[in-house]
């Protein structure tokens, strides 16, 4: 809603700056005629849900009963279109249900950072509360920081420590075997220097 109107003020200040007009008269006809206009999603003008009755724009209306219109109708149709655009919206970003539950150990995404520093800090933190995307960490001094799961990456300790195990130092490393080399034919005919030198 608030990029539409950002559009609407853009618009008129361009227009009264190119006519010459004043710019407050410009704003409040163009909020005027998009009050007036039916929303698309509550199929009702912005206008007659506020007041309760149509706006009539040339002579005054006599009649002032309140119009009857459908709330839960306008509220129905408001989520249906939010829900559709969210959906819309995270099957363009690619987005996925957040993987971290409390127990797990991550690193934050530094807050500023030099040119050579690394995206994500070395401090380690043990995930506290998970609630849409939103998590409570907590540091082994017993501080806690709230970060949403965007800003944070899992820890996870992909190599074994062989330190300690006499069998994983005696282990010989298997070799792949070797073919037999021989000399080409075209090469039969002449002498190898090395075992004349031999010689």
């Amino acid at each position: 809603m608030v990029e539409n109107y950002m559009k609407i003020i853009n618009k008129s200040m361009s227009v009264a700056a190119s006519s010459g007009g004043n710019y407050n008269e410009e704003l409040q006809s163009a909020v005027r005629a998009h009050n007036a206009a039916s929303h698309t999603v509550t199929k009702m003008p912005p206008e007659v849900i506020m007041h309760g009755r149509k706006i009539k724009r040339g002579l005054p209306l006599i009649d002032r009963k309140l119009l009857d219109y459908d709330n839960s109708g306008i509220d129905e149709r408001d989520r249906a279109m939010k829900i559709q655009a969210k959906h819309r919206e995270d099957a363009r970003r690619g987005a996925r249900k957040c993987q971290l539950k409390p127990g797990d150990t991550v690193i934050v995404e530094r807050q500023t950072r030099a040119k050579g520093d690394s995206r994500f800090g070395t401090q380690r933190y043990t995930v506290m509360e998970e609630r849409n995307g939103n998590l409570v960490l907590g540091d082994d001094e017993g501080r806690t920081i709230k970060r949403h799961v965007s800003q944070t990456k899992k820890v996870v300790e992909w190599r074994e420590q062989s330190f300690g195990h006499p069998e994983a130092e005696d282990a010989i490393p298997t070799q792949r075997a070797t073919r037999n080399r021989k000399i080409p034919k075209h090469l039969q005919d002449f002498i190898c220097m090395a075992d004349v030198n031999e010689n």
